[in-house]
């Protein structure tokens, strides 16, 4: 047996879902590349697309991206639950606020919060996928209820369902990985890395007319969410990163092989 010290790397790619190109550019660099564990946001208008090319490939191992803020002028999305049943959570529109900041504002209702997540995660399961693990889209878990004088994070009401449906909690991950950066500079930091357990969280999608016309949360100009999500596709499926993975034994792991290792 191999008792070398072991370099893991798990890589995510999030917000399944949201676009075609989306969705399609997960499953390509889970097929030809690096990705292993890809996160669902089930609110979002392409779920069912999502749905149709992950359960092709069950080892690509899926957690629910909590949707709780909808930040794009287009797609918006809103609740799985009937809006009148979770008011806190949304605008007058009737779908979520854009950012987490608005949502804590607005003076979050707990219980409202936990009945949209279970529901999110009872939509992808009557889908048929099977979750693994859940994490946060856009990082809510911060918010806690203005009248709460102990600051309770929502987050811990997240953790809670986790342990209630026996699903990994990411946040337990977290503790244990290090998170390297998405960026041109990975074939050189992987190059460089010490054994241990390292994170990489990306968004990729392809870069064509569905993706240049979304603008929103920070990207103002159109075409330029397509190419930032269009460089985190190649970085997954880039050659020189396939190569330096195989060359140092970077073991590609997912959300339920990091407990064992």
């Amino acid at each position: 047996m191999d008792s070398r010290p072991r370099i893991r790397l798990l890589t995510r790619g999030d917000d399944l879902g949201a676009f075609e190109a989306g969705n399609r550019a997960i499953i390509d660099a889970y097929q030809y590349g690096i990705l292993r564990n890809a996160s669902l946001i089930a609110p979002a208008p392409n779920i069912h697309h999502a749905a149709h090319l992950v359960k092709q490939f069950p080892r690509l191992c899926l957690g629910l991206h909590i949707t709780l803020t909808s930040e794009w002028d287009a797609p918006r999305w809103g609740p799985v639950s009937p809006a009148e049943t979770v008011p806190s959570l949304v605008n007058r529109d009737g779908c979520f606020f854009r950012t987490t900041m608005e949502l804590f504002r607005q003076g979050i209702n707990i219980d409202e919060a936990v009945r949209e997540v279970k529901a999110q995660l009872q939509l992808v399961r009557s889908l048929g996928l099977d979750i693994c693990y859940l994490d946060e889209h856009m990082v809510p878990g911060w918010i806690f209820h203005p009248a709460d004088t102990l600051r309770t994070p929502l987050s811990s009401a997240f953790k809670a369902i986790a342990r209630e449906e026996g699903l990994i909690w990411y946040g337990d991950i977290t503790t244990q990985a290090e998170a390297l950066p998405a960026s041109r500079d990975l074939p050189e930091t992987l190059r460089h890395i010490q054994p241990g357990t390292y994170l990489l969280v990306t968004h990729p999608a392809y870069d064509d007319a569905e993706t240049r016309q979304v603008v929103g949360s920070g990207h103002t100009q159109p075409g330029n969410l397509a190419r930032i999500r269009a460089q985190d596709a190649q970085l997954l499926r880039a050659p020189e990163v396939m190569r330096i993975i195989d060359e140092r034994h970077i073991q590609l792991v997912r959300y339920d092989e990091v407990s064992l290792l």
